[in-house]
């Protein structure tokens, strides 16, 4: 499996096993030390947060009172909020500040 978009190799287990340049660059590498971060995953309203601080309070606490504005987004109807997959492009005849600035 991939670690990240490093390019690091890592076993099930999560062991790192390798690194990109590894003899030139990383020859004094302890790869037992080094091991992909656990991350806490939260859900909130079908939305997927995950966070690496050990010390951070829990998603509830953290989103507070954007909790508010998040339902009125999410819950407009009884059938809740669909994620529709793809990337929507646009191409503007413009500098490329405009779009962002007006």
């Amino acid at each position: 499996s991939r670690a990240g978009t490093t390019g690091g190799l890592t076993t099930p287990p999560a062991i790192l096993v390798n690194v990109p340049y590894e003899a030139e660059s990383f020859a004094c590498l302890n790869k037992k030390e080094w091991s992909p971060l656990k991350a806490r995953v939260e859900t909130y309203k079908g939305l997927i947060f995950a966070n690496w601080d050990e010390n951070a309070v829990d998603l509830d606490t953290y989103l507070g009172e954007a909790k508010f504005y998040m339902d009125h987004m999410l819950d407009r109807t009884e059938a809740g909020t669909e994620a529709i997959p793809g990337v929507q492009k646009w191409v503007i005849p413009c500098n490329w500040k405009a779009p962002a600035e007006h």
